[in-house]
């Protein structure tokens, strides 16, 4: 695994295929993502109020095409140190064993399976989703609009963070820290 800052992500060059897929892709399904427009942010509750914060570096990898959903693949590596709420003591025990134990685990993964189409421009994605040691399925519903070499998508999904062993010990009782957390993702991205 390897991590960029969303500053540097812009000049990445995307891998044009990954292992698992039976697709061949070609340089025209590959994107690039453009990390200043771009964000993936999450959605939680702390003693019944509502808090954001945002993952400030990932690292996205995507191959996609509407006219080869079976060839497309996207995967994204979330560096979990980088998670930012607008408070300190909360952003100091994130990183903590008791939460995402970043020594141990210092990177989320969402890596695609499979995608269909909905309803034009609408899709969603079958995903693994590992959080610390735990690899669950999650479907992503989201939207994207293509126009040209420029693609936008935008979805959200929600998991329950004690599915991941997120919040040890005291913290695993939701009555503090509610269980479900809402993850949004907007995504800019040009063909290279």
């Amino acid at each position: 695994m390897f991590l960029i800052n969303r500053k540097m992500l812009s000049s990445l060059t995307v891998v044009a295929t990954l292992a698992g897929f039976s697709g061949v892709a070609t340089a025209a399904d590959s994107w690039v993502v453009n990390a200043d427009e771009s964000e993936i942010e999450f959605t939680g509750t702390q003693l019944g109020a509502e808090f954001e914060g945002e993952f400030e570096s990932f690292n996205a990898t995507i191959v996609f095409s509407p006219d080869d959903l079976a060839g497309s693949s996207v995967e994204v590596l979330i560096d979990i140190a980088s998670a930012n709420t607008q408070n300190a003591d909360r952003d100091s025990q994130i990183v903590s064993p008791d939460w995402f134990n970043v020594a141990q685990w210092p990177t989320a993964k969402f890596a695609t399976k499979s995608f269909s189409q909905i309803a034009p421009g609408k899709y969603e994605a079958v995903a693994d989703l590992t959080i610390r040691d735990v690899t669950r399925e999650v479907i992503l519903p989201f939207d994207l609009e293509i126009e040209g070499n420029k693609a936008e998508a935008e979805g959200t999904v929600t998991i329950n963070r004690t599915d991941f062993g997120v919040g040890q010990g005291q913290w695993s009782d939701t009555s503090q820290v509610g269980d479900p957390v809402n993850i949004k993702i907007e995504i800019e991205a040009t063909r290279p």
